[in-house]
């Protein structure tokens, strides 16, 4: 039978938001959002935070979450998610953003079904259809998919590009999901140097022929990654836009 554990992420260093994971909205720490959400999705057997600063730790707690507390060594977000894998037990592995507080919980549990179904050479992710307003944005991650809708790369850059003005882009979310063979296969492998070069540590899977599927969902969602991200998103609590039921 397949277990799928959801893992978010959260460190307390932020170039551009120190103490993220921390910041209330409406009282709430914003990776409890998260976590919140997480459940309320009811699509795994088990959630849990993955950090290794310890105020995190224990607002977690005290929030009646569960957490893990990792090695500070890790650079990036999935080795800490393997990390946890090794501590508890799961077939499957979802990395939920902790700064992606609204996700629906209909694409969530969409997600989780197709994530039982790929094989062990391969990830899971999410993409929808990019605004004209994305497309130069460096911090907005574009994708170029294949007829199987298997990504062929994510780049900072506009891509493909557009001769005539008619294509799709589309644009990707950040959510990932892993057998945990997949998952520990991909942690086996070092830095590639279009990851470094893009910093996108999703490109480490397509350097080492691992493929990545991306399921195509259209939904309204906020990423918390500045000090105006934070507080448009406060203002939109403020006025009840968002809830744990959305």
């Amino acid at each position: 039978m397949n277990k799928v554990l959801c893992v978010i992420p959260a460190r307390y260093a932020s170039s551009r938001l120190p103490g993220k994971p921390l910041a209330l909205i409406s009282g709430k720490p914003l990776v409890m959002w998260a976590y919140e959400r997480a459940l309320a999705s009811g699509a795994f057997d088990k959630v849990c935070v993955a950090t290794d600063d310890q105020r995190i730790l224990d607002t977690v707690q005290n929030c009646g979450g569960e957490v893990v507390m990792t090695s500070s060594k890790h650079s990036r977000g999935t080795d800490r998610v393997f990390e946890v894998t090794e501590k508890v037990k799961c077939t499957h592995v979802v990395n939920l953003q902790g700064d992606e507080p609204v996700l629906p919980v209909d694409v969530v549990k969409d997600f989780t079904r197709a994530l039982t179904q790929i094989n062990g050479n391969s990830l899971l992710t999410i993409v929808s259809h990019a605004t004209i307003s994305d497309i130069d944005r460096p911090d907005v991650v574009k994708v170029v998919l294949n007829r199987m809708d298997e990504a062929l790369y994510f780049s900072r850059s506009p891509i493909p590009f557009e001769r005539e003005g008619k294509g799709v882009f589309y644009k990707h979310k950040g959510i990932y999901g892993f057998s945990v063979d997949a998952l520990r296969r991909f942690c086996s492998f070092a830095e590639g140097d279009l990851e470094k070069r893009e910093s996108l540590e999703q490109l480490r899977a397509l350097e080492n022929g691992m493929s990545i599927k991306c399921l195509i969902r259209n939904f309204d969602s906020i990423g918390i990654d500045t000090p105006e991200d934070l507080e448009a998103f406060r203002a939109m609590v403020a006025m009840g836009k968002y809830g744990v039921g959305i």
